[in-house]
């Protein structure tokens, strides 16, 4: 093989780069302003570290958990309690999972599948959460991947590309992305060894930094143009306004949601001068959340300023439901969520495992300077 080849590929990769800088960041999206360009400039650098660490740092031979998302890690809508893991897999091979539940809520592990390495969005082949393996005295637990269906197991399908993705939820009156010294206690092994790992050779790099290209794709350019595709009927794109909560349902083209989420959320577009007043009711499940995201699904910086509210960190009104406020500036209150200027983003909520009635949120738009007097009445 000539020493062009691994140039070729190298140089096809930022080559692509420049294409989704160009095709995805583009008019046809009403990204125009200077300040829209940058932030999906910056998100794509985060997709880059992602993708890097997914599928180019990683191998389906000797897998590990890459986290897809943390305080400085953000893109596709990341939760900001839930530090999220991904891992290649390989039909050809037999995974163990080892783990401990420390103060996680809730864990699951979930085996995607996609039509190419670093494609995910072709649905779920299978998927198992705390509630379903067994743990000993001290939170020990252990999950094989097979390479056919085996009860009590995970496993992965002949002739499919595919990952697992381990999520760990945390509801604490601090934001658990927001907390440095935060572990979640998990390892994958490749159970027939496949040998040391060898210096990457040309080929292997070639096909590493496809997969890389394959997974940002998914999350930018393979994303409907504005009016080419029906959201969900969970999310509102009529703004300022929230639907009923509704199950997440994998299916063909239905992205790598947990299949154990409830999920609610809408456009939310602010003048400089207005406020969004949010009503409803937690529904029973054993966690919920809402935050706000930008324009690329990015939560706002809930390290330093209030972009996301559990329902410990959520403080009630006397009859137990909740209000909070969407707001370019601090409205004096304690629920608050900081949209960091934005004149448009989404409002996005997460229930896991709901039980019993799913209640439509409320929403009203009022002048800023109005907060006080639009308050009163719900409390």
């Amino acid at each position: 093989m000539s020493d062009q080849a691994p140039r070729e590929s190298f140089n096809q990769f930022f080559n692509f780069l420049q294409h989704v800088n160009k095709d995805y960041l583009s008019e046809q999206r009403f990204v125009t302003e200077a300040d829209d360009i940058a932030e999906g400039q910056h998100m794509l650098l985060h997709l880059v570290k992602a993708g890097i660490d997914v599928w180019v740092d990683n191998d389906a031979s000797r897998p590990r958990f890459a986290p897809l998302q943390s305080g400085v890690l953000k893109w596709g809508g990341e939760g900001p309690d839930n530090p999220t893991f991904c891992a290649p897999l390989d039909n050809r091979h037999r995974y163990l999972i080892r783990g401990k539940i420390g103060k996680e809520v809730y864990i699951s592990f979930t085996v995607y599948t996609g039509k190419e390495e670093g494609d995910w969005n072709d649905g779920v082949i299978c998927a198992m959460n705390h509630t379903e393996f067994s743990t000993d005295a001290d939170g020990n637990f252990e999950i094989f991947i097979e390479r056919e269906a085996t009860e009590g197991e995970l496993h992965t399908e002949a002739g499919k590309p595919c990952c697992i993705v381990a999520r760990h939820y945390f509801e604490e009156t601090t934001t658990a992305l927001a907390i440095p010294e935060l572990r979640c206690d998990i390892d994958i092994e490749c159970l027939n060894d496949p040998g040391f790992p060898r210096p990457i050779k040309p080929h292997a790099l070639s096909e590493k930094l496809r997969a890389a290209q394959v997974f940002i794709t998914g999350q930018t350019l393979d994303r409907p143009m504005p009016g080419e595709a029906e959201p969900p009927s969970w999310f509102s794109m009529l703004p300022n306004v929230l639907p009923t909560p509704e199950q997440f349902v994998p299916s063909e083209g239905g992205g790598a949601g947990a299949i154990d989420n409830t999920y609610c959320a809408g456009l939310v577009m602010l003048q400089a001068d207005e406020a969004l007043i949010v009503t409803g009711r937690w529904p029973e499940c054993i966690y919920g959340n809402v935050c706000y995201w930008n324009r690329y699904q990015q939560n706002t910086d809930y390290r330093y300023r209030k972009g996301s509210l559990n329902r410990k960190q959520m403080a009630l009104n006397d009859d137990g439901s909740f209000t909070f406020v969407v707001a370019h500036n601090d409205p004096g209150i304690s629920n608050w969520l900081d949209t960091e200027g934005h004149m448009m983003g989404n409002i996005y909520f997460r229930f896991l495992m709901t039980e019993g009635e799913l209640l439509q949120p409320g929403c009203q738009v009022v002048k800023f300077d109005q907060l006080t007097e639009a308050l009163s009445p719900i409390k």
